[in-house]
């Protein structure tokens, strides 16, 4: 009290005039809290107004530019009101109900501006909000082996501490005694019934549609999707820190393989998005114009979304999933998706595409990988019935390839993913495991296109006439830069390793060997303990 006695005023005058100060700071506090309030509340009106005549604008299922518009106007109000937690959200969610009749605000457990009750929520509930971070696997019966096989990598090899939402379709799609196998697994590990989350009459879940609803249906912001048969050779819990392209546009996507099948599909499908991208008032991204060898009409396919990692606390990431997800309901995807695209791999971009929204992918084209006796490797040989073998290289070559696209880590040091499970055929499970030994990544797609530089980079020139002999040297330059593959068909491609140059393959350090032999014995554990415990 001494010391704070020589703070005081000593006058009642003094205490007077320190009150009137404080109580005018007060009300002028309040009158600029009211008017930014007000400057809010007018900014808000005025948005739905703009956006009412695009919204209540009629649109068929053909019409994907249209609905792209109306979602671009539903990410700007997103975005409005997340930066103004003030407002309340209520009408916001009313239109995105009306434009996505599926999408439920009492089922779904994250979007954007969603307000935490923690005073409701149980302390498990709680703690699943404080993970910023986390994983969503689509699992069925039929593919449940290949996604034990990835918890129980990440878990107990790599030792991620993500925690994993394993989404299904109803328990006919993932039956229960599956789904209690599953949750052994590991700690942190919680089920998504999505016929629980959307409605299923207006859905129609199933097969690869699956993907894009759960990832909208996972509970964290920062949601890494993964295929079930997805094979992690580290862990994925910094992907978000460690890829540029993630951190800066909230959006990262892999590339397919560099393959000139399906050509015929790649100009129809180029010609399709140029439609609906005007049709939507949006120009090519910088993407599509600068280093997309698919819109260039170079290679068939752009996407592997075997791996899709969006940050969707940002709104307008988030209405593009929403978008992704209305390409994938049954009428629609009958209709026009999945007749001119595969499933539903290509709708993320496409949806952010259209939109403008921001997204990256990965600066290489999907590697290759094998296994090969040379350099003094020996495949390990096992005489426990219970467990799959590794088959032996092709005896003429002494070298096995395998279709498996793989992804780089963010550096180009080494393996992060591939697709097709730890099996060398997928197909043929009686081959038993992979035991790999090199991999092959091709040059970065943008030098490789800044390298050969064709003077007509859109491929067109001022007549609108391909110029087919410059586009096809150019294809033939760039194509060497990447990993052969021998178009579809792969057993053939595996047994012979077709164009391999020895120079262009790198051996797998020690580090990832050792890491690999452990994920073959983990994987060899849990075949034994899914026939004893599910099969039986």
């Amino acid at each position: 009290m001494g010391f704070m006695r020589g703070f005081l005023p000593k006058k009642p005058l003094h205490f007077l005039v320190i009150a009137l100060l404080l109580e005018t700071t007060y009300l002028l506090f309040l009158r600029d809290r009211a008017s930014g309030e007000s400057r809010i509340q007018h900014a808000t009106t005025a948005k739905h107004v703009s956006a009412a005549l695009i919204l209540s604008s009629k649109s068929t299922i053909h019409e994907f530019g249209v609905v792209a518009k109306k979602a671009t106007v539903l990410g700007h109000l997103a975005e409005h009101y997340v930066d103004n937690p003030s407002l309340d959200p209520a009408e916001l969610s009313q239109l995105m109900a009306e434009q996505f009749p599926w999408w439920n605000i009492s089922s779904l457990q994250y979007f954007p501006w969603k307000r935490k009750s923690w005073h409701k929520s149980t302390f498990a509930d709680t703690q699943l909000f404080h993970s910023e971070t986390g994983i969503v696997i689509s699992v069925g019966d039929r593919n449940a082996r290949e996604a034990a096989h990835l918890i129980g990598c990440l878990r107990n090899i790599h030792k991620s501490r993500l925690p994993i939402d394993i989404a299904y379709a109803g328990d006919e799609d993932l039956t229960p005694r599956v789904r209690t196998f599953l949750w052994k697994l590991g700690k942190n590990i919680h089920f998504i019934d999505l016929t629980k989350v959307f409605d299923e009459s207006l859905v129609n879940l199933g097969l690869y549609a699956i993907k894009p609803f759960a990832l909208l249906a996972s509970r964290y912001p920062q949601t890494i999707l993964m295929d079930a048969d997805a094979v992690f050779f580290s862990r994925p819990d910094r992907l978000f820190q460690d890829y540029p392209g993630l951190r800066d546009t909230g959006a990262l996507f892999f590339h397919d393989r560099t393959i000139t099948n399906r050509l015929e599909n790649s100009g129809a499908r180029r010609d399709w998005l140029t439609v609906q991208l005007q049709a939507a008032g949006r120009k090519p991204s910088a993407h599509l114009n600068e280093s997309s060898l698919f819109y260039r009409r170079y290679i068939g396919e752009e996407v592997d979304a075997a791996v899709v990692a969006v940050d969707k606390s940002r709104p307008k990431t988030y209405i593009a999933m929403a978008f992704a997800c209305w390409m994938n309901v049954k009428e629609v995807r009958d209709a026009i998706t999945w007749k001119l695209w595969h499933g539903e791999k290509e709708t993320y971009w496409l949806a952010a595409e259209m939109m403008g929204v921001p997204y990256s992918f990965e600066p290489w084209s999907s590697a290759r990988i094998l296994q090969s006796r040379s350099n003094g490797v020996l495949l390990k040989s096992d005489d426990d019935s219970e467990s799959p073998k590794h088959p032996p290289p092709s005896t003429d070559t002494g070298k096995r390839c395998t279709k498996h696209m793989v992804h780089s880590d963010a550096t180009g040091k080494e393996p992060l993913w591939a697709n097709d499970g730890l099996w060398m055929n997928k197909d043929d499970k009686n081959l038993g495991l992979a035991n790999w030994t090199h991999w092959y990544l091709g040059t970065r797609i943008d030098k490789a296109l800044s390298d050969f530089s064709p003077k007509s980079k859109g491929g067109d020139d001022e007549d609108g006439k391909v110029q087919k002999e410059e586009q096809l040297m150019h294809q033939q330059q760039i194509m060497a830069t990447q990993p052969f593959w021998n178009n579809e068909d792969w057993d053939d491609d595996a047994k012979s390793c077709p164009r391999y140059n020895e120079k262009k393959w790198k051996r797998l350090d020690a580090d990832f060997r050792t890491r690999l032999e452990r994920m073959i014995e983990e994987v060899r554990s849990i075949e034994v303990r899914y026939k004893n415990e599910v099969t039986h």
